[in-house]
């Protein structure tokens, strides 16, 4: 069996927890399940303490490359019009354990990157605030089909 490019899939899976050596750095992979999506997947680069958190602390607008300021309540907005997220508690799940690793800086997939600064203020916002799928989709209400 064989993945993209003809890799052997022997060869490009990572469980929850694995770590990749590359003899420069060490990529620990962190499965999210539901964190966007049921197949979600971060990676912690452990010698320079770098998250890269898929979609998790999406920064909405035009910010500069990295950021030391408080833009949690836009990212939270953001969340609730574009319906990104069917429910909290998988993100919470995530948000708790991936604060515990500490990251120096974070490079979301989305927007600008975050230094450790102000990394507790977008955890503080997703643990404490209602974000997920309400109705929006896209800034969109979705009409309900009975």
């Amino acid at each position: 069996m064989t993945g993209w490019y003809e890799v052997p899939t022997d060869h490009m899976s990572f469980w929850d927890s694995e770590v990749l050596n590359t003899g420069k750095r060490s990529f620990k992979f962190i499965m999210t399940p539901h964190v966007h999506h049921w197949d979600s997947m971060m990676i912690f680069e452990e010698s320079t303490k770098s998250l890269f958190p898929s979609d998790l602390f999406i920064q909405p607008g035009k910010n500069k490359p990295i950021i030391s300021e408080n833009l949690s309540d836009a990212m939270i907005d953001f969340y609730r019009a574009i319906g990104i997220f069917g429910s909290e508690e998988p993100v919470r799940q995530t948000t708790r354990r991936i604060a515990k690793l500490d990251p120096k800086m974070v490079f979301p997939m989305h927007g600008s990157c975050l230094d450790n600064s102000v990394f507790s203020k977008y955890t503080e916002a997703i643990m404490k605030n209602d974000f997920a799928y309400s109705g929006n989709l896209l800034g969109q209400k979705v009409p309900i089909i009975t």
